[in-house]
């Protein structure tokens, strides 16, 4: 059995991780107070926005305000659902989630050639002028952090704002993180991912073992897992978009988002950024310092004992942060 990136994630809730692959700095987070993920709150809106690959999917939350917010999920296809901790921003503007062509409840193109950089931006541009927003705050997590600023690139009139949450300047800048995390794994750690991704023995127990330890770490930090995180892990697993564009592990980031580098539309950004991520994360601090160089107007929040999915293991902190950023920014 051949595993993808995030396919074993629903085998991991409650999972026990063993000592021996365990690095160190690990330290599991409870959950915190459900209600913070937003998960279950009723949209004022939902709808399908025409989309240059089919229908997009959206959920508006929250009332005319501030300037409005439009998340960008990552994965490439993790979907909407796990950026819903944001919609904790509604207070006072609208917050936008909507589902990438290719998963989720938006359209899904069996020619997998539709999925491509331009087309996701031409995407989010149509779903801007369905929903009649003048300007907007792209907050893109991971993937959704590399499609923000190339929007901004060919739509500069279009956004006031950026916030930059988990993400890298090239997309292999996330294959580089990995290798560096991987060796506080032990001196076995490498032989062990290269063995079982040449021969294709991804059920060798010694190599889920030390996977489900990197997630523990990395990828997010809870114990136990929500069901709904669960549940995005299963299907993101099943989502040929996902290894079309990424790749089909941790360690092998071989899609044709490969040559992805932003160098040039970061170097262009001219609105306030702000730029987070979580201390172990898998967009790293010194990563996330490479966005910083290239971004004039950029803010960077690191946030101690997090990962990757910051947001989820601790929505207090994390969009208490970014909305006292758009505040301060006056967005």
């Amino acid at each position: 059995m051949r595993l993808s990136r995030r396919s074993m994630l629903a085998g991991m809730a409650g999972a026990v991780v063993a000592p021996a692959v365990m690095a160190k700095g690990y330290k599991p987070l409870p959950q915190p107070d459900p209600k913070l993920w937003h998960i279950d709150d009723e949209p004022v809106l939902t709808g399908q926005a025409p989309g240059p690959n089919g229908g997009v999917y959206y959920r508006v939350y929250g009332q005319f305000g501030r300037t409005p917010v439009i998340t960008l999920h990552g994965g490439p296809a993790a979907g909407e659902t796990y950026m819903r901790p944001y919609v904790g921003l509604a207070t006072d503007r609208q917050v936008v989630t909507y589902d990438q062509s290719g998963c989720g409840k938006s359209a899904r193109p069996e020619d997998l050639s539709l999925y491509t950089l331009d087309r996701y931006v031409a995407e989010l541009e149509a779903l801007r002028a369905h929903l009649a927003f003048e300007k907007v705050v792209l907050l893109g997590h991971s993937w959704g952090g590399v499609l923000a600023p190339a929007y901004a690139a060919a739509h500069p009139e279009r956004v006031a704002g950026l916030v930059l949450a988990g993400t890298g300047v090239r997309w292999l800048d996330f294959q580089e993180a990995a290798e560096r995390w991987l060796l506080e794994f032990g001196p076995d750690a490498r032989a062990t991912i290269d063995r079982a991704e040449k021969s294709g023995a991804m059920d060798d127990p010694a190599y889920q073992k030390l996977i489900q330890a990197y997630y523990a770490r990395h990828l997010c930090r809870l114990d136990p897992y929500p069901d709904w995180f669960n549940r995005i892990g299963e299907e993101i697993g099943r989502n040929p978009v996902y290894a079309h564009l990424n790749g089909p592990t941790e360690f092998q980031f071989t899609g044709t988002f490969a040559s992805i580098d932003n160098t040039r539309a970061l170097r262009g950004v001219r609105v306030p950024t702000l730029i987070t991520c979580g201390e172990y994360d898998e967009g790293p601090p010194w990563i996330a310092r490479r966005i910083q160089k290239l971004v004039r107007r950029s803010k960077l929040v690191a946030f101690d004992e997090l990962s990757h999915m910051s947001h989820v293991e601790d929505p207090a902190r994390v969009v208490g942060a970014t909305g006292a950023f758009l505040r301060a920014a006056r967005l």
